[in-house]
């Protein structure tokens, strides 16, 4: 089963750093609960979305089309981040596999949770919207893992959503000599209406572009604060170190809920019994 992940990815899966190790510490850095798009919510919080990826050989002919859904819950929220639980189902040929719950404990805005993660005090910036300037914090952030290490510069503000403006991460060896692979997130538009589900909303694009060894991922995702993770929907495709498109997908939202469900709404439409938490998992998700 592949994990799909905003920013990443999200995606998309979409989202800035803070120390761990208490929200003291966090908020006097200047960062919040309020800028993690599940941060803000209350635990009990949902929501569905459906990923459609489509497979291309060397003709851009598409080879296999798979369909993905992943229900993220908010479990808690806490001085160190957020923790969430993920289910994912995948049909391929017709065929569905369901994969267990999983727990995934994310800081303030998506970092690795864990101990090799340190902020340095923010500097006030600025960041370029549709050709205006918006008052922005800039903080760096590393992380190191035991083979690479992470720098990330983040962009963001309390003032308006989506609270992260830009995001810039290269990942070396653990040396720093060699690079392995560059995220850049960027907001390109705010205040633009989306429909929701039945409600028209206001929603920001946001533009990520992942490179690495094996060639490069370029995200286009629509955000809404209003929604617990933010993204509504997102179209993607995967290039090679030649430039050709190896892979596409598109995501969109089926349902969401901002308070615990009465009746589980389960992966492809199924009920879901009474829930069964596996393994936390200390990474990003929606």
């Amino acid at each position: 089963m592949r994990w799909h992940h905003c920013l990443t990815a999200a995606t998309v899966g979409l989202l800035a750093i803070c120390p761990v190790g208490g929200q003291g510490r966090a908020q006097d850095a200047g960062l919040s609960a309020k800028l993690h798009p599940w941060g803000r919510f209350q635990p009990g919080a949902w929501k569905l979305v459906r990923v459609v990826t489509e497979a291309l050989d060397d003709r851009a002919v598409v080879t296999t089309v798979s369909v993905t859904e992943t229900k993220t819950s908010l479990v808690n929220v806490d001085k160190d981040g957020v923790t969430l639980e993920v289910e994912v189902g995948i049909e391929v040929a017709g065929k569905q596999f369901d994969g267990q719950p999983q727990c995934i404990k994310q800081g303030f805005h998506g970092e690795l949770a864990g101990p090799d993660v340190q902020a340095h005090a923010p500097s006030d910036g600025e960041v370029a919207i549709e050709g205006r300037k918006v008052p922005c914090r800039i903080q760096q952030v590393e992380s190191a893992g035991s083979s690479s290490k992470t720098v990330t510069h983040i962009y963001y503000t309390d003032a308006r959503a989506p609270y992260v403006l830009k995001r810039e991460s290269t990942t070396t060896d653990a040396d720093g000599k060699t690079v392995l692979g560059e995220t850049t997130l960027e907001v390109l538009a705010l205040d633009m209406p989306h429909r929701v589900l039945s409600e028209l909303k206001n929603a920001a694009y946001v533009k990520t572009v992942q490179k690495h060894a094996k060639g490069s991922v370029t995200t286009l995702a629509t955000t809404v604060a209003d929604v617990p993770g933010g993204v509504v929907y997102h179209s993607s495709k995967e290039l090679d170190n030649s430039g050709r498109v190896v892979r596409r997908s598109t995501l969109e939202l089926v349902s969401y809920g901002l308070q615990p469900e009465e009746e589980r709404i389960g992966i492809f439409g199924r009920k879901r019994p009474a829930r069964h938490r596996k393994t936390t998992i200390y990474g990003p998700a929606w």
